[in-house]
């Protein structure tokens, strides 16, 4: 029988690291512990910088005098101040609107074409598109899951940190 004690101590850890956050950002969190660890090595100079910019941003100081930016009241707002240029982009934008306006933490290929078809911006194969988007270089989606089996199943979607960062970047 192995030892799990180093295992459940890592978990418990993970659990009480991701204690307060909402569940979109848990699964964030989930979906890049995954990639970490599907990683073949991992140096401990990496795992050093990672605790260090863990660190740094959870002791930064909130700046005083930041300026909001005008809020967004509709997905072609957003769109249109996020001025996406690629198919992946675009449905980062279109997942984003769903995350953070809508309230959600997962979503579809369909819907996303939804979104994007509501302001006559057409992408061919959004599902590729997406798949592509999380096997890219610097994902900024992750998979979370399918629903169904073989060629109907249905691929369920979140917005990673560089996704996010993609659009917040761009609003400012």
């Amino acid at each position: 029988m192995s030892n799990i004690l180093p295992e459940f101590v890592a978990m418990q850890a993970i659990a009480d690291a991701v204690a307060d956050l909402s569940k979109s950002e848990k699964r964030r969190v989930a979906a890049w512990l995954v990639d970490y660890t599907a990683q073949e090595t991992v140096s401990q100079a990496d795992t050093n910088e990672t605790s260090s910019q863990i660190d740094a941003l959870a002791h930064k100081p909130i700046s005083e005098g930041a300026v909001e930016p005008e809020p967004i009241s509709s997905f072609s707002e957003l769109y249109d101040a996020v001025a996406p240029k690629t198919g992946a982009q675009k449905a980062v934008v279109a997942g984003y609107w769903i995350e953070k306006y809508e309230g959600r933490d997962s979503w579809k290929a369909s819907e996303t074409n939804k979104l994007l078809k509501s302001i006559d911006v057409k992408i061919s194969s959004i599902s590729i598109v997406l798949t592509n988007a999380v096997k890219a270089a610097e994902p900024m989606v992750a998979e979370l899951g399918r629903l169904g089996e073989g060629q109907r199943s249905r691929k369920t979607f979140c917005l990673n940190e560089t996704g996010i960062a993609f659009v917040e970047n761009r609003l400012g």
